[in-house]
C-alpha cells in the first residue's frame, strides 16, 4: 500500500513539473491607456458657453429688416425682441423656455423659430430645420454681445 502511495505521489510531481508553468505579466513593457476621446458627448449644450446676449438684424420681405436681440439663460429661459424696421417699428416680445434637440445642437423657442447654437452666436434655421443658404445666409447669424 506504501509503495502505492509513493507512486501516486511521484506521479504527481512528475505530471505537475512537465507543465507549462504559468507567465506573469510583461511588466517591462509599459502598457499604454485606452485612447480617449474628450469630444466625444460634447454637444453646444454642454461644452459651449451658450448663456448671453445675441444680437442681428434678420432679413425681411416687406421691411428693411428685422432687428433681433436674443437673452438666453442658464436655466434655458429667453427673452427675445424683434423690431421690423420701416414697418411701425413697434417693440415685439417674446418670453419662454427654449427647447434643445436630442443632439443638443439646436433650440427651438416659444414662437417655434429654431437656432442652430454655435461658438458666441446663433444661427436662425429655416422651418424645416435646416441651414438657410443661398446669399442672404450670413444675415441670419446673430452674434453673441454680452455674458
Amino acid at each position: 500500500m506504501q509503495k502505492s502511495l509513493y507512486t501516486i505521489i511521484f506521479l504527481a510531481i512528475l505530471s505537475s513539473a512537465c507543465s507549462k508553468p504559468a507567465t506573469a505579466p510583461d511588466t517591462t513593457t509599459p502598457q499604454r491607456p485606452a485612447p480617449t476621446h474628450p469630444s466625444v458627448g460634447d454637444t453646444s449644450q454642454n461644452a459651449l458657453d451658450w448663456a448671453g446676449e445675441y444680437q442681428g438684424m434678420i432679413p425681411c420681405a416687406s421691411c428693411e429688416g428685422i432687428q433681433t436681440h436674443i437673452i438666453l439663460r442658464a436655466d434655458n429661459s429667453f427673452e427675445v425682441k424683434t423690431i421690423y424696421l420701416g414697418e411701425n417699428e413697434r417693440i415685439y416680445k417674446v418670453t419662454g423656455t427654449a427647447v434643445w434637440d436630442a443632439n443638443g445642437r439646436n433650440i427651438t423657442l416659444a414662437d417655434d423659430t429654431q437656432y442652430l447654437v454655435g461658438e458666441n452666436q446663433l444661427i436662425m434655421l429655416g422651418r424645416d430645420g435646416k441651414r438657410i443658404t443661398g446669399e442672404l445666409a450670413e444675415h441670419y447669424v446673430l452674434k453673441k454681445t454680452a455674458q
